[in-house]
Parts: structure tokens; sequence; C-alpha cells
């Protein structure tokens, strides 16, 4: 793999003015699957990018590439991880599409640190894990300043792209500054997703 390449131009989702995590993580994959075998394992975000972004497979050198996100990527060939950065690089991004949150969390089931849904087939399976935890955080941790937003994900397998039934089970929450969050797909733990407040 070259040391930087360009990601496919990036979007804002619905009235957002930052690229989403979902996207993000949607593009990284599709790139790094068509290089190899293997899964994302790990994504942390540390800014809001609104620009378009390029990744790397070496830490940035310089003070002047505004770091989105890091992680790592699961080589199954070598049966090891392989590191990456996201960095702005190109153009402010110009376009956006509709993303109707609403309806993709329509019918989901709360309970005090749960939240349920069957998978809804109209949008990724990224998609409906951030928006089912953000809908749990908005309901039941909700905040006096700030919002909630997706931090990180780890996962122990590749996502499947859909399922018969989400669960997102909260098991720590810090001070209502940082979450952590279990990722079941029909009864299967298959890692963590963590919000924090910004």
């Amino acid at each position: 793999m070259s040391e930087s390449t360009m990601l496919p131009s990036f979007r804002f989702k619905g009235g957002r003015t930052y690229i989403h995590g979902t996207d993000l993580f949607q593009s990284v994959t599709r790139f790094l699957e068509a290089e190899n075998r293997g899964y994302l394992k790990e994504m942390s975000f540390r800014l809001f990018g609104d620009r378009q972004c390029a990744i790397l497979f070496a830490a940035p050198e310089s003070n002047e590439s505004r770091t989105i996100c890091q992680g790592r990527w699961y080589d199954s060939e070598s049966g090891s991880d392989v590191k990456f950065w996201v960095v702005e690089q190109g153009a402010p991004v110009s376009d956006r599409y509709e993303f109707d949150e609403d309806a993709l969390c329509s019918g989901a089931e709360l309970s005090e640190d749960t939240i349920c849904r069957s998978f809804n087939t109209g949008f990724s399976m990224i998609e409906n894990i951030v928006a089912l935890t953000k809908k749990f955080h908005n309901e039941k941790l909700s905040l006096s300043k700030g919002k909630w937003v997706f931090g990180q994900i780890i996962l122990s397998e590749r996502l499947p792209d859909n399922c018969a039934q989400i669960k997102i089970e909260n098991y720590q929450n810090i001070k209502n500054r940082f979450s952590r969050n279990r990722i079941i797909l029909d009864g299967h733990l298959v890692g963590e997703i963590r919000f924090i407040v910004a």
C-alpha cells in the first residue's frame, strides 16, 4: 500500500457541517477491503473534519496535517494489525446528502441500559449502530450542555452487512462525558462503541 492515498470524496450527512464518523468508517473499510482481507478493528476520532481526506500508513510528521481519525485494520492474511491515519488534505467538503435519523431509529425499544431494534435495511450496519447509540444517549443520558458524539469503535470481527436484531448495551458512563457500550448483533457480542461529549 502506498504511504498516502486520497479517499473518495466525502459529503456532509444531513444537516451536519463535518464529515460523519460512519462515512469515514465506510470509506476506510471499502478502501482497505480492496487492498487486503480483514476488517476494521479500531477507529478513534480526534477532530471534526470538513475537508477531503487522505489515508496514511505512517504517522503524520507535520502539524500542518489535521488528523481526523486513526485506527487499526486487522489483516487476516498476515494475522497482524495495520495502523492508519486519516488526515485532511483536500478541498473543503461542498456537497451533502439526506439522512433521516428519526426514520432509522423509529420503533427502537429502550430500557435503563439498552436500546434494541431490528436491523433497518435502508441504512448500513454502522449507521444503524451509531444512530441507535446516539438515541440511547440523548434519551437516557441527556446533557445540559454539549452533545454526545461517536468517539471510538473497537471490533473483534468484521461487521456483517445485516442482521435480524441490534442491541446496544451501555455498561459504563463516566460523569456523563464518556461512555462504553457493547454492540450485540443477534445475541452475539462483536465489539464496543464509545461516545464522548463534544
